[in-house]
């Protein structure tokens, strides 16, 4: 437990400031939309650049998690960590969802006090349809925190898969060949699961409502930014894809117990 927590402690250290810099770059950005909008009259550009700073957050999971792997592999510290690669990878994973939830929250916080603001401020024959209260905004966190740590958890065994490659002299400059047709290759096998009979009825089990009635609707000439929620979500297949998950981060920590060089 205390390893465990010194390297929860070493993560956060390195990447607190990156965390920082995050949140003060949305709040920017929000800011100077906000003059551009008040300054030429157009407030789809203000609502738009503030529900950016949602949607871009698995992109921003996957530059968290590749400066955590980046930060240790510059240092070879895979190598002569006593530590186990599960505790390893999965330190670098549990922190890089800390900083997502602290970036996501404040966004959502950024979008809600933006939605306050009188639409007539900026435009006086703009239109916002059925606004996203609390709870819708608290629906579009966690599916955008589900779909960065699917990212990420892929990323990373992608990234682990890539550094083992370089055991194999002969492939070693053609690596990222390899590695990109496992990623499209991984990526066609689950489509092809997914479309078959088969787990089509098993995705009619078990379901739950997944964001149902929530729906934001903004329009001016060309500018428009429309979000809806609906459908259902079965839980026995999220579980399996969350099984699916779990066994690439154990094939990830395998091929790094393995001592790989990066």
């Amino acid at each position: 437990m205390n390893s465990f927590k010194g390297l929860m402690k070493k993560e956060w250290l390195i990447g607190k400031n990156a965390l920082l810099w995050l949140l003060v770059a949305q709040a920017g950005l929000v800011f100077i939309s906000f003059l551009v909008s008040r300054y030429w009259e157009v407030a789809g550009l203000f609502y738009m650049c503030t529900w950016l700073i949602i949607m871009m957050h698995p992109l921003i999971m996957i530059l968290l998690i590749l400066g955590c792997l980046s930060s240790d592999g510059k240092t070879q510290l895979w190598i002569y960590n006593p530590q186990s690669a599960g505790m390893l990878l999965g330190c670098k994973l549990l922190i890089s969802m800390v900083f997502q939830m602290v970036s996501i929250i404040f966004s959502s916080c950024l979008v809600f006090v933006a939605s306050t603001i009188p639409v007539s401020y900026f435009q006086a024959d703009f239109q916002v349809e059925n606004s996203l209260g609390i709870m819708g905004l608290l629906k579009v966190d966690a599916f955008m925190l589900m779909v960065s740590i699917v990212i990420a958890v892929f990323l990373l065994f992608l990234w682990v898969v890539y550094h083992a490659l370089a055991q194999v002299h002969s492939i070693k400059h053609l690596r990222w060949l390899f590695v990109s047709a496992l990623c499209i290759g991984i990526i066609m096998l689950r489509d092809s699961i997914v479309n078959t009979a088969f787990y089509q009825k098993l995705d009619e089990i078990w379901l739950i409502p997944a964001m149902s009635g929530s729906s934001m609707n903004m329009s001016e000439f060309k500018l428009e930014l429309y979000l809806e929620g609906g459908g259902n979500i079965s839980l026995l297949t999220s579980g399996l894809d969350v099984i699916g998950l779990v066994l690439l981060f154990l094939a990830a920590c395998w091929l790094l117990d393995r001592k790989i060089e990066v």
